[in-house]
C-alpha cells in the first residue's frame, strides 16, 4: 500500500502520503515514546487520539488513528474511556489488563483456557468472562450480546481476514494492538501506556513503565560486567520445521542483554524462520544453553521429539531451561500473558541461568531446569 490510512474505529479514510501527518487537530500532542515503533499517542485535555501502525506482518506505511474521549457524551466513531466492557484475542492483552488490575472490565475472549491469571479465571468460572470463538468459527451473536465498548484485535498476515471484516461489518469498535510486532522486549513493554489510555490511567502506565525501564537497564548494565559469554540457542522442532528467532528478534535482545551470546546473531532477520533439525544442529551443536524448549517439562519430552536432540552439548549436559515454570493448570503459560509487562523479570532469570549465583538465593519466576523424568 502506497498511502497512509486514517480509521476512525471500522471506518477507513485514505489521506495522503505525508508520514508526519497524522492528525489535524493542533489541540493533541504528541507524547514521544522510548522504544516502541508500532504505535503513537497524542494527548489532550478532553482525551486522546492513537496511531497503531503496520498492525500485521509485513505491512508498510499502514495507519489506523482511534480517538478516545474522556467526555459523557456521545460522540460517532469515538470511544469513551475508561472502557468498562472488553473483548480481546491474546493472553498478552491478558497481561496489560492484569497489571492494571482492570479484569473486571473482561467479558470475552478468545480461547479462555489459555488464560492463567488466578483472577481472570476465577471470573471465568463465575460466568462473568465468555468464550467467543476463534477467528473463523467466532460466535458473532454472542460478541453483539455481550455490548463490548471495545474490541481488541491482532493482525497476522492481514487486516483483512475474514472474522475482522465481518467484526467491522457489525458495526463493533474493533482495535488493532500490534505489541507482538515490536522487536525488543522495552518496546513490547511500553504497550502498557497504549492500555493506560484505555483504561484512563495515563500517568500511572508512564510511571509504571519507567520504572520497568529502570530495572531492565540496571539489570542489563550488571550483566554486561561479565566477561564471559555462555553460547545460547531457543526453540524446538515441530513436525520438520524449527522456527530461529531472528538475530535482530527480541529473543536474541533478551539473551545478549542477559550477558549471553545468541548463536544466530550474525542474522539480520527480525522474525522467525523455518530450518531443518541438520542445520540447526550444524549451527548450535555446541552452545552451552538451550532455552524455550516448547512445551518440554523434562528431558525425556526432548528426546521423545527426536532422538537426535540429545546430539547437542546442551541437552547431553543437562542445561536446557525452559518458561514454562508459571503453566496454569490450564493450557495457558504466564510467560506469554504477564511476561510481556514483566521483562526486566525475564531478564533477571537468563542473567541466573547463564551466569548462576548473581542474585542471592534467586529461583527463576518464569525458567525452569528441565531434569530427566
Amino acid at each position: 500500500m502506497g498511502k497512509w490510512f486514517f480509521g476512525f474505529l471500522f471506518i477507513f479514510f485514505a489521506c495522503g502520503s505525508e508520514k508526519n501527518k497524522v492528525d489535524k487537530d493542533d489541540d493533541f500532542i504528541v507524547k514521544v515514546n522510548s522504544n516502541a515503533r508500532h504505535f503513537i499517542i497524542k494527548s489532550s485535555q478532553d482525551g486522546y487520539s492513537v496511531n497503531v501502525l503496520n498492525p500485521w506482518q509485513s505491512s508498510a506505511n499502514v495507519m489506523y488513528c482511534y480517538r478516545f474521549s474522556k467526555g459523557n457524551e456521545e460522540e460517532k466513531n469515538i470511544i469513551r474511556i475508561p472502557v468498562k466492557r472488553v473483548i480481546c484475542f491474546s493472553t498478552s492483552h491478558i497481561g496489560f489488563i492484569s497489571i492494571l488490575n482492570e479484569q473486571k472490565s473482561l467479558v470475552g475472549f478468545s480461547g479462555i483456557n489459555y488464560i492463567s491469571d488466578s483472577v481472570t479465571r476465577q471470573l471465568i468460572n463465575e460466568k462473568k468472562i465468555v468464550d467467543v470463538g476463534y477467528e473463523e468459527s467466532l460466535n458473532y451473536e454472542l460478541i453483539l450480546s455481550l455490548k463490548p465498548d471495545i474490541v481488541l484485535v491482532y493482525g497476522v498476515e492481514s487486516e483483512k481476514v475474514g472474522y475482522l471484516t465481518k467484526l467491522e461489518e457489525l458495526g463493533l469498535p474493533v482495535v488493532f494492538v500490534a505489541e507482538y510486532l515490536e522487536d525488543t522486549p522495552l518496546a513490547k513493554a511500553e504497550w502498557i501506556r497504549f492500555f493506560g489510555v484505555l483504561y484512563n490511567q495515563e500517568s500511572y502506565t508512564d510511571s509504571l513503565y519507567a520504572e520497568i525501564i529502570n530495572d531492565y537497564n540496571n539489570i542489563k548494565s550488571l550483566a554486561s560486567s561479565f566477561k564471559e559469554k555462555p553460547t545460547v540457542f531457543s526453540g524446538l522442532p515441530w513436525k520438520d520445521s524449527w522456527f530461529i528467532s531472528g538475530g535482530k528478534s527480541y529473543v536474541a535482545q533478551f539473551i545478549n542483554d542477559a550477558g549471553g551470546c545468541y548463536v544466530w546473531n550474525d542474522d539480520t532477520s527480525h522474525e522467525s524462520f523455518p530450518l531443518n533439525l541438520e542445520r540447526v544442529y550444524h549451527k548450535a551443536a555446541k552452545a552451552d544453553y538451550w532455552i524455550n524448549s516448547g512445551n518440554a517439562n523434562n528431558l525425556n519430552d526432548i528426546k521423545y521429539v527426536d532422538e537426535r536432540l540429545t546430539l547437542f552439548k546442551a541437552y547431553s549436559g543437562k542445561q536446557v531451561y525452559n518458561n514454562n515454570r508459571r503453566s496454569a493448570n490450564s493450557d495457558g503459560n504466564d510467560y506469554w500473558e504477564s511476561g510481556v509487562v514483566k521483562p526486566q523479570v525475564i531478564l533477571k532469570d537468563l542473567v541466573e541461568i547463564f551466569h548462576p549465583g548473581t542474585f542471592n538465593n534467586y529461583t527463576p519466576y518464569f525458567y525452569k531446569h528441565l531434569e530427566s523424568k
